[in-house]
Parts: structure tokens; sequence; C-alpha cells
């Protein structure tokens, strides 16, 4: 028993561990500002969302149950990956979201209407390119904490807390 507990200990260390190399911490977002985003982006029925680092899938359900949106998250945690889809499953909005587990770097996101991102400053440096190469003219983006670098925001938003929400559109 007691190496039992020995070992789910160093897994859940080593998780943790690992966790901290990954560009962006998982930071859940209350569901007001998530929906104030989403306001703020103007997510019309059947527009097909990436949430980059989707984390434990609110954002997809909201997406999927309240816009009616195509939801689809990319998440490299494993662990979060299955939470994800499981809460796809149980609220009813699976036929309206995926995950990928994956790399967010590494997915082409070309089909976007819109990307959602709470990430990081570096992640977001990182992203930058990419977005500019893959998005097609029109799509738009949410980034909440932290600024997209060399992009200029359409909108700008602060959430209860103070914290701020940029909007921007692939020109």
């Amino acid at each position: 028993m007691v190496f039992l507990l020995s070992f789910f200990a160093l897994v859940a260390l080593g998780w943790v561990g690992w966790n901290f190399t990954l560009d962006a911490l998982w930071q859940p977002t209350d569901h007001r500002t998530i929906s104030q985003i989403l306001e703020a982006l103007n997510v019309d029925p059947g527009d097909v969302v990436y949430d980059l680092g989707c984390g434990d899938g609110r954002w997809l359900t909201h997406l999927a149950k309240e816009r009616d949106a195509r939801a689809i998250g990319i998440e490299i945690d494993p662990f979060r990956v299955i939470i994800s889809r499981l809460r796809l499953y149980f609220t009813g909005t699976i036929s309206r979201g995926k995950v990928i587990w994956g790399d967010m770097y590494e997915i082409d996101l070309s089909g976007a209407d819109a990307i959602i991102m709470f990430l990081s400053e570096k992640a977001n440096a990182k992203l930058a390119p990419k977005l500019n190469r893959e998005l097609t003219q029109g799509t738009k983006i949410a980034s909440f904490y932290h600024e997209l670098p060399g992009w200029e925001p359409i909108i700008t938003r602060e959430n209860r807390d103070g914290y701020e929400i940029y909007i921007y559109r692939k020109d």
C-alpha cells in the first residue's frame, strides 16, 4: 500500500512539474468572463472556434450550448483532454465540440472563424506569426489578459476584475 501511494505521489509530482515547463499554466476562466469575451468576439451560430489550451473544456461547452458554434479545443495535457471530453459528453455538447490532444503550435488553424486564447505572454508571442500565416482574412481572435504582439486590437475591454480582454481581426 505504501508503495502504491508513493508511486501515485511521484506521478502526481511529475505531472505538476511537467506542467510548469509548458508555456502557459492552467487557470480556469469564470463563466461571466467567458460570456463577456464571446459577446465581444461576436461568435455566430455555426462558427468554427478554436480554444488554444482548452484546459477543462468550459469554453467549449459554452460555445456549443450558448452560441451554437462548432467548438474545437486543443490541449497538450492528456489529463485535461480527458476532462474536456467528459465535460462535452456530460453536458450533451459532444456533437458540437471536440478536443484535439496535441500541441497548439503544430495544429493547423486555417479553418477557424475565431480563436480564443488565455495563455501566457510567451505563448502569445510564439503564436502571433503562426496566426498571421494560417488565418484567413476576417478571422477573429480573443486574447484574455495578454496582448498579441504585432497585432492591433479592434476592441479592448476589462472583465469584472479589471483584466484586459483583447479582440483582434485578421486583415
